[in-house]
């Protein structure tokens, strides 16, 4: 299931979806790039995190735009 998507470049974007991998529910980020069709086509390079690392993900991830922004 599409949740959404970042755009990085002209052809090539960031989708975040969910998926069942073995039974359990999983939020993968992943690049997809256009192929030749238009259609977006997922490449090799993204991660799968189980709802638990999301959590801890969303956490860091918070902390490193709060130490960017204080940076400036």
């Amino acid at each position: 299931m599409l949740i959404g998507k970042i755009n990085d470049k002209k052809y090539q974007k960031l989708l975040v979806t969910v998926r069942e991998v073995k039974g359990a529910k999983m939020i993968d980020f992943r690049i997809h790039h256009l192929g030749v069709d238009g259609e977006l086509v997922a490449t090799q390079a993204g991660v799968s995190l189980t709802i638990d690392q999301v959590g801890q993900a969303i956490e860091l991830l918070e902390e490193a735009k709060r130490r960017v922004t204080e940076q400036g």
